[in-house]
């Protein structure tokens, strides 16, 4: 008796020295379980059949043929002629975007760090300046520029008789070049090295694009991590752009567009149908692994990164 009362004792104190910490372990595992309720819950509602998910209540447990029930719902996604044409599309912006942004990003950020010209303050806070205004408050700005601009879709020189980029691919190619928040943050890691490397390549006869590019670039990997992690999920997650500027060309759609548009045809009530709910959870859970594998891959250089770019240069 008198040990296990030494039990009770030991195990109190050793809860009233460490409390903060167990309360503060058991505050994170609920909130753990909290941020992954949707995933567990969608996942869990894509194999099963949907009366089994009509009749749920907590989570929509699969009780019979789980495995066809997979086959059969994610099936739907993987055999879509509309999907794959679509992912397709938005793994080459993806892979373009990347590829200008950063050559842009790095160039204009290696110039506003290491090349002294007029004006140079100025202009940087005037690029900067333009963070602050908001998206929604360029939509109509955007929307006549695109709609007017010069020698693209039937306008003329002067950006009459057509109608510019809408509906137009190119739009995917020409715009989107300049990232302004990739820009500041490659300036502040540029800022931050000193001129040794550049110097001896210059000596050694290296031009300008090959200082940036080959000795420079390489240095902010990290960086580089930021800017394709936020391209990946802009890109991926863009919904509000295709159906403004390419209305009449869904061929052209990334694949947020399709997922929505499937996803209301399967819970659609039109009719006499039953939603397929269990079909949309397949097409949501599709949705959310792309960018939650590229955010594991890469989570440990945007974290080297956001702090390279947050260094007052």
């Amino acid at each position: 008796m008198s040990g296990h009362t030494s039990v009770l004792h030991k195990t109190g104190r050793l809860f009233a020295a460490n409390y903060k910490k167990i309360l503060l372990y058991a505050g994170l595992l609920l909130l753990g379980i909290i941020l992954l309720y949707p995933v567990i819950y969608g996942f869990l509602g894509s194999i099963s059949t949907t009366q089994e998910f009509m009749a749920a209540i907590v989570l929509p447990i699969p009780k019979t043929h789980t495995w066809q029930n997979l086959v059969d719902n994610y099936k739907l996604v993987f055999l879509n002629a509309a999907i794959i044409r679509s992912l397709i599309i938005t793994l080459l912006r993806i892979l373009w975007g990347i590829l200008v942004t950063a050559a842009v990003s790095v160039l204009m950020g290696y110039i506003f760090a290491k090349i002294k010209f007029p004006f140079k303050r100025t202009l940087f806070m005037i690029l900067m300046s333009s963070m602050m205004i908001p998206a929604p408050a360029m939509l109509i700005p955007n929307y006549i520029w695109f709609t007017h601009f010069p020698l693209m879709g039937g306008n003329n020189i002067i950006g009459q008789g057509g109608r510019g980029f809408l509906d137009n691919p190119w739009s995917m190619v020409l715009t989107g070049w300049v990232g302004v928040g990739n820009i500041f943050l490659l300036r502040q890691s540029f800022a931050t090295m000193g001129n040794e490397m550049k110097e001896a390549a210059q000596i050694d006869g290296a031009g300008f694009l090959r200082i940036v590019y080959r000795i420079h670039m390489p240095l902010v990997k990290p960086v580089l991590a930021v800017m394709f992690l936020g391209c990946f999920v802009g890109v991926w997650n863009e919904y509000l752009g295709n159906i403004i500027y390419m209305a009449n060309a869904q061929q052209w759609w990334t694949i947020g567009n399709v997922f929505v548009q499937l996803i209301s045809q399967f819970t659609s009530t039109a009719g006499t149908s039953i939603p397929n709910y269990p079909a949309a959870f397949a097409i949501s859970f599709v949705s959310m692994v792309p960018p939650i594998i590229v955010y594991i891959f890469v989570q440990e250089q945007f974290a080297q990164g956001l702090a390279m770019g947050s260094i007052k240069g």
